[in-house]
């Protein structure tokens, strides 16, 4: 007789297996059985396994007789003796004719009168031809006792299974994996498995399969083994195993014994299982994969069962509320008296640390089973709060309550101010300017003071949406019925930018509310209003440089909302600057970082700015399919909305559509009405209105619009007061053109809007050759013009660059009209082309002119590091050593310095 011990998993089974096959193949007679809990207490169970399992037939007529007797009954003890003496008769006189082999897995669980068979067999087989091949753990007192009664007699052999050693694993690699580091593999899966060899098969498996082969990770085959070694294992074993992963640090004796209801001495034995096994170190799973892969084997009502009895056993040990929510959370279920305060608590902490996805899951479990309506209204608030950050669209459920109570018809002034925030915010996201205004009302009677910062940030967000207030409002209204504060000052120092531009104390206050404001919800846009105002302060750098750090912050912080916006804003930089492909590219990562639901009217930014730099770009056909995107109606009415309109309008010149463009630009017109004079600076309407009156021919009142947009901007808004300049260059005749465009660039570059800066430029260099088009006049169609000042080629959002040019100045005989030739082929050197870009140009005509580094950075918008590579390139193509022979190479080459106004051209 042999009594295998050993682990889970260490291969015990296997061994019975390949013995009772080897058996059956050299002629022996094998019988096998399997020890099961639930068959423990049927008499003779194992048995009757053992005969029905048999490589042939075997008849026990007793056996019958005794399962029509049961336990208690007088004539069942003779019965069970009579049925032992009859199968220990029948084995041995079938020994007598081949030898036998019997297997019985699992020992542990056999009945009382298998295992009397079994010791009666062991004293009858001295001589006979038997072998008995018995498995049974080695980690329970139960299974160690009983080993105990078979070492007492003759004939006994004990096997103990060790784990597998590194050397067995590094062989296992050589014959599966061959791989060329077998040593250090093989210590890794070691560690991982401790020397389990269901587990470390597994772990070879997935290194094998894996993405990484000179790292051993726990993978899909890992996954398996560990729900197989679980699940054919002692059901008491897999719920001590549950109960580990889902108490994980916590757990202890005395906790999983209350939390599985077993005895202390039945947890012992399960955790010692487990350590053997290779899945416990220290009393918690030596990888993450394995907790997960145990409760993965539960049924999803046990699961919640755990949890809750978990939350409710760690609570009562004074667990942090973080640990216990989340038992309440997986288990959903929060019906106990405490579990609704502590829930608040935890998605307190958890928005401090900035896991938005956990506070939300803690808050709505706590709002379904909260009963006051004091603590529902403290708990919708604390949701629209959370949810904001990565999903404005899922607040509104939680919102419709509050504005019930703050402006439904129903209010009877129980509304606190976190109410009124809450519905303030919503309401400026929907672009539903009543409601805000009626919640503010409601904001200012309430008896408590209003915090300054938040009454600022409000109000500024008011004005990101709805534009600059009429000036004939201005001083009546007021944030708060204090006294103003610093925010107050700041806030209405921002605000200036509306009709002023934005002075140096306007930049100063941008600045200041950027260093001073923690990004959140409330301040999201007021931020955005810092930000737009360096822009149109020409700060580009600055306003570039906010983005991309406060971006970061909001992924860091995952908030989902805050960094689309900020990443909307910085497309609009990217486009002022040129960039257009970038531009394009962040804007409409933008929109699919929040979803088109998400965006409210809000999605007017991203929109603008995608379908600008498509047209920019001349890729009609994109700019086709982004103006198809749905807008809400309500975004018409706000600031943003007449952004998205204007750039619509100018899809609709871009495409031959005047009529529809100035209809566009004349809706601009009236929403601007409602904001006097800072309509002007916000939406450059009559600039806009000029050229779309300039394509149908109407030059006149193209002139009139125009310079009325001129005297307007002319101190207050560069960028407005350049457009209506090249509208009328377009509208003037070819000898005055190009002085009027060149007044226009120079408002763009102040405006620092280097995108208008480049289309200025050309069109100053198609003005002055003989294939001018016509820019106006009488008599003459401005169609032409139009699309000059487009470019057309997709290939400028694809970075290429068009064909290089020279430009040949022509004698006074020739009236000194100047035309554009094609540059003859250099031969590039090593493969590189010879030919300066636009960008190159630009630098070495201003470089031959004298101008610094700096200088030339400050005049073009880029960087001194720019600069220096820009003029690297030239010289590397001009073949010259330094900015000394600029001048005279470029002659050579036959290239127009334009160095006008001390070579600002």
């Amino acid at each position: 007789m042999v009594l295998v011990s050993g682990g889970i998993g260490s291969g015990k089974t296997a061994l019975q297996e390949e013995v009772l096959e080897e058996a059956a193949g050299v002629g022996a007679l094998t019988l096998s059985a399997t020890g099961a809990r639930d068959e423990q207490q049927i008499g003779a169970a194992i048995i009757d396994q053992m005969l029905a399992n048999a490589s042939a037939d075997i008849e026990v007529p007793s056996l019958a007789g005794m399962r029509e007797t049961l336990p208690g009954d007088p004539t069942y003890e003779n019965a069970e003796a009579r049925v032992i003496r009859d199968v220990c008769d029948v084995l041995l006189g079938l020994a007598s004719e081949r030898p036998v082999v019997i297997g019985v897995d699992d020992l542990h669980f056999a009945d009382e009168t298998s295992l009397k068979l079994l010791l009666q067999l062991q004293r009858r087989i001295r001589s006979a031809r038997i072998l008995v091949v018995l498995t049974q753990p080695d980690w329970q007192s139960s299974a160690l006792r009983l080993s105990g009664y078979f070492a007492r007699q003759p004939r006994y052999h004990a096997v103990q299974l060790a784990p597998l050693s590194v050397h067995s694993i590094e062989q296992l690699l050589t014959e599966l994996a061959d791989d060329a580091k077998p040593q250090e593999i093989a210590a890794s899966i070691h560690t991982l498995s401790a020397g389990n060899p269901m587990l470390a098969h597994a772990l070879i498996d997935d290194y094998r399969n894996g993405p990484d082969r000179g790292r051993v990770t726990a993978g899909p085959s890992y996954t398996r083994a560990v729900s197989a070694l679980l699940g054919h294992s002692d059901a008491q074993l897999l719920d001590v195993a549950a109960a580990v992963a889902i108490l994980d640090r916590h757990s202890s004796v005395s906790l999983i014994t209350r939390l599985t209801s077993l005895d202390t001495e039945t947890v012992v034995d399960m955790l010692e299982a487990l350590h053997r096994a290779g899945l416990l170190v220290d009393g918690v799973y030596h990888d993450p994969t394995t907790a997960s892969s145990v409760l993965g084997g539960l049924s999803p009502s046990s699961r919640a069962r755990l949890h809750a009895h978990a939350a409710e056993l760690k609570y009562g040990a004074a667990a942090g509320a973080t640990e216990v929510a989340a038992h309440l959370v997986a288990a959903g279920s929060a019906s106990a008296s405490w579990a609704v305060p502590l829930l608040r608590s935890a998605a307190h902490e958890a928005i401090l640390g900035d896991d938005v996805q956990f506070a939300g899951r803690c808050l709505e479990l706590a709002l379904g089973n909260a009963t006051e309506e004091s603590e529902r209204r403290a708990l919708q608030q604390s949701i629209v709060h959370c949810l904001w950050r990565v999903s404005p669209a899922s607040v509104t459920p939680y919102v419709a309550p509050l504005r019930e109570l703050v402006v439904g018809e129903s209010s009877s002034g129980r509304a606190g101010q976190a109410d009124c925030f809450a519905v303030m915010r919503h309401a400026l996201w929907h672009g539903d300017r009543e409601t805000y205004l009626r919640a503010r009302e409601v904001l200012q009677d309430t008896s408590e003071p209003i915090d300054p910062q938040i009454a600022a940030e409000l109000d500024l967000a008011h004005q990101w949406y709805f534009g600059p207030r009429p000036m004939s409002s201005e001083k009546g209204e007021s944030r708060t019925q204090q006294r103003p504060t610093p925010w107050d000052h700041t806030a209405d120092s921002l605000l200036r930018m509306w009709r002023h531009r934005g002075d140096e104390a306007t930049l100063v206050s941008a600045e200041r509310l950027l260093h001073n404001c923690r990004l959140g919800d409330t301040a999201l846009e007021a931020i955005a209003m810092a930000i737009a105002a360096l822009v149109r302060g020409g700060r580009m750098e600055r306003a570039d440089r906010w983005c991309v750090t406060l971006s970061r912050e909001a992924h860091h912080r995952g908030a989902v909302t805050w960094e689309a916006m900020l990443e909307s804003l910085r497309a609009e930089i990217l486009l002022y600057s040129g960039e257009l492909a970038q531009a394009a590219e962040r804007a409409g990562a933008a929109l699919e970082m929040l979803g088109d639901h998400n965006w409210g009217v809000a999605i007017t930014h991203p929109l603008t700015t995608l379908l600008q730099a498509q047209i920019a770009a001349g890729d009609i056909d994109a700019a086709g399919q982004t103006v198809k995107r749905p807008v809400p109606e309500a975004a018409f009415r706000t600031a943003g909305g007449m952004q998205y309109l204007r750039a619509w309008g100018h899809y609709q010149l871009a495409t031959n559509r005047p009529l529809a463009a100035a209809s566009a630009f004349q809706r601009c017109q009236r929403q601007t009405r409602e904001w006097d004079d800072g309509g002007g600076t916000l939406v450059p309407w009559r600039s806009d209105l000029a050229e779309a009156n300039l394509q149908l021919g109407h030059v006149a009142t193209a002139r009139d619009l125009a310079r009325q947009q001129v005297e307007l901007a002319v101190d207050t808004d560069p960028y407005a007061c350049g457009l209506a300049l090249r509208v009328l260059a377009m509208a003037a005749a070819p000898s005055e053109s190009a002085g009027i465009i060149s007044r226009a660039a120079k408002y763009f570059r102040e405006a620092g809007h280097q995108l208008e800066v480049e289309r200025t430029l050309k069109a100053l260099g198609q003005s002055r050759g003989p294939g001018r088009p016509a820019l106006g006049g009488a008599g003459r169609t401005a169609k032409p013009a139009m699309r000059m000042d487009r470019p057309t080629a997709h290939s400028q959002i694809m970075r290429r660059r068009p064909p290089a040019t020279r430009v040949t100045v022509k004698s006074a005989a020739e009236r000194g009209e100047v035309t554009r030739t094609p540059a003859p082929a250099a031969r590039p050197e090593a493969g590189e082309s010879t030919v300066l870009s636009e960008a190159e140009l630009r630098v070495a005509q201003l470089a031959a002119s004298g101008h610094t580094n700096r200088q030339i950075s400050s005049s073009l918008f880029i960087t001194v590091s720019t600069v220096e590579q820009h003029l690297t390139r030239a010289y590397k193509k001009l073949g010259i050593s330094g900015r000394s022979a600029l001048a005279t190479k470029l002659r050579q080459r036959g290239l127009e310095l334009t160095l006008r106004n001390g070579g600002s051209f």
